[in-house]
């Protein structure tokens, strides 16, 4: 299984292109002339060997995604009674949940689709600080892969690569505001199992950031984030996020993200017009490590390289949802 988000940016970002055949074409029209008796005695060359395959890791495997700079400012602090508005987390506490993603890659025409990765596990809240900071680890118990309309990856084949991934552990230690590293390990990794990792990786769900001041139903902020898109791309993330309602042990949470680049150059290739949307909703509650959450996002850009020039579309989704 080749990692499809690397067909999007790699490509864009002078990527490596198609090998030669080791092989003839069909279909040429003219035969070759028959060589001489002397040159038919002659042994043939040996066929081009394959490269060989790099080594599988035997050892843990271990990546990390840190957490994201990001700063938040207040637009209303909404109406009513004001609260701390956290993720709060209880020492010991366990919870079942299940981690959906998704990722698509366009180039122009042609697209690229893999099927909707699924995680299921439990989650452990190891300790919480006094800042309300909470250590905690997600281990994965079952992995599926669902049906998505245009895949390019046969799913019995995704499966495979999934299902061996049981075990994996994903861990942290997570800011009451929701800010926080998180790292994916793998004590004993399957053939393929890095590129598993690095799509999870990349397509693994982020949570809102929270302001630090009390707030009530109505509240708006707006988180700015800098980021690199696949270790690649700058670009900055601009969601305005609004309280939408409080029910009790539960905040429910609203965002629209604007996405932008300025124009730059990765390795040989030139981007530009780097731009995107995206939506998502959260529900947090009280004493609970994870909230319920779903988001998607859409990027754009162009990329030229030499003469040729190509428009670039990624497309993001993913969620947490407590069992």
């Amino acid at each position: 299984m080749r990692l499809l988000l690397l067909l999007v940016v790699a490509a864009a970002c002078g990527g490596s292109s198609k090998p030669p055949p080791t092989a003839p074409l069909p279909g040429d029209a003219t035969p070759p002339a028959k060589p001489p008796a002397a040159a038919q005695a002659e042994p043939k060359p040996a066929a081009p060997q394959a490269e060989p395959a790099p080594p599988r890791a035997t050892g843990p495997i271990e990546i990390k995604i840190p957490a994201v700079q990001t700063a938040v400012k207040i637009v209303s602090d909404g109406k009513g009674k004001k609260q701390p508005l956290r993720y709060t987390a209880k020492p010991g506490a366990k919870q079942a949940v299940e981690v959906a993603m998704d990722f698509a890659g366009k180039q122009d025409t042609d697209e690229s689709v893999v099927p909707t990765i699924v995680l299921s596990g439990e989650a452990e809240t190891k300790a919480v600080d006094k800042d309300g900071g909470a250590e905690y680890t997600l281990t994965v118990t079952s992995t599926d892969a669902r049906a998505v309309a245009n895949s390019s990856v046969p799913i019995e084949q995704f499966k495979s690569v999934l299902g061996s991934l049981a075990g994996l552990t994903i861990g942290g230690k997570r800011g009451a505001n929701g800010a926080g590293d998180v790292t994916l390990r793998i004590e004993h990794p399957p053939e393929h199992g890095a590129d598993a990792l690095e799509l999870i990786r990349f397509t693994f769900p982020t949570f809102p950031v929270l302001p630090t001041q009390a707030v009530g139903v109505g509240a708006k902020w707006q988180a700015t984030t800098t980021a690199k898109l696949a270790d690649k791309l700058d670009v900055t993330q601009v969601t305005d996020y609004e309280l939408v309602a409080h029910q009790g042990s539960t905040w429910t949470i609203k965002g629209t993200t604007k996405i932008s680049g300025k124009d730059q150059e990765v390795e040989n290739a030139k981007i530009s017009s780097i731009s995107g949307t995206g939506t998502s909703e959260t529900t947090i509650a009280d004493g609970a490590l994870y909230p319920t959450h779903k988001a998607s996002f859409e990027t754009q850009f162009k990329a030229a390289d030499n003469d040729k020039s190509s428009q670039f579309t990624l497309r993001l989704a993913g969620a947490f949802t407590p069992k």
